[in-house]
């Protein structure tokens, strides 16, 4: 039985979240006490991370990725798959906490030599539809992954494409 004993809180500036006693952490208190060191050796296949299931079929299951093996995977897709040149500023519109958000926004960008673009919103209504094409422009993004459900609520919102007319994607 998983029971979480620590929490740690990013504090926004606009909204203070409520911190737990004896739970939560706050995380820049952490960063400014913090200690560096030097890096660890692993095997290939020790565990990168553990990901847990939604649990809409019964408990989340975690789920356990090693170091090896998905490093080298992820770097195959964003060479083979998606044809993204290390250096370009890739973008993967998804969920963090879903295994391809996690995979494509944060490790394999970063593995294959490229920046990345943590984006907190949706596709529309953050402000507007047009959302996703000024986040193309003005971080120059060369690579957008994104679902089929994202591009449908754009254009249900935006049926003629007028907000992205208003930016540079080329």
């Amino acid at each position: 039985q998983h029971k979480v004993e620590k929490v740690i809180v990013w504090q926004r500036p606009f909204v203070k979240a409520g911190l737990k006693e004896g739970r939560d952490l706050d995380w820049a208190s952490l960063l400014r006490n913090a200690t560096p060191c030097g890096h660890v050796e692993l095997d290939a296949t020790d565990p990168l991370y553990i990901l847990y299931t939604s649990g809409t079929t019964g408990k989340p299951k975690g789920i356990i990725r090693d170091n090896g093996g998905h490093a080298v995977a992820l770097k195959y897709s964003m060479t083979y798959v998606y044809d993204v040149k290390p250096g370009e500023v890739y973008w993967a519109a998804s969920d963090v906490g879903w295994v391809v958000g996690h995979s494509y926004i944060v490790y394999a960008p970063l593995i294959h030599g490229c920046a990345t673009v943590l984006f907190e919103g949706k596709p529309v209504k953050t402000p507007d539809a047009g959302t996703f094409w000024r986040v193309i422009q003005d971080w120059n993004v060369s690579v957008l992954f994104t679902a089929p459900t994202a591009i449908r609520a754009i254009k249900k919102e935006d049926p003629a494409g007028s907000k992205h007319q208003r930016y540079d994607t080329s």
